[in-house]
């Protein structure tokens, strides 16, 4: 099979890019959590997220990272990586 030279590289491993803790990650949750701690006990929206993340996991979070209520925390957590 002949290959077109351009397709052949020197190496044969990705290079390394820094990369940042998803939105939904153990990391990023951790930080939203510790951030809203006394907020969780007020915002019902918030303890929902809490539970459906420790119950079922990130990807049962979804539909609720649109919720107005959650999403500014959300996104000051991820701020802070």
């Amino acid at each position: 099979v002949r290959r077109d030279a351009s397709l052949l590289v020197e190496w044969d491993t990705l290079p390394d890019f820094p990369t940042v803790p998803g939105m939904l990650s153990p990391e990023t949750v951790m930080r939203m959590s510790s951030a809203s701690f006394r907020e969780q006990e007020e915002n019902q929206a918030l303890a929902t997220f809490f539970d459906t993340y420790r119950r079922q996991g990130p990807l049962a979070c979804l539909p609720m990272l649109s919720d107005p209520d959650i999403l500014p925390v959300l996104t000051e957590a991820m701020r802070g990586i």
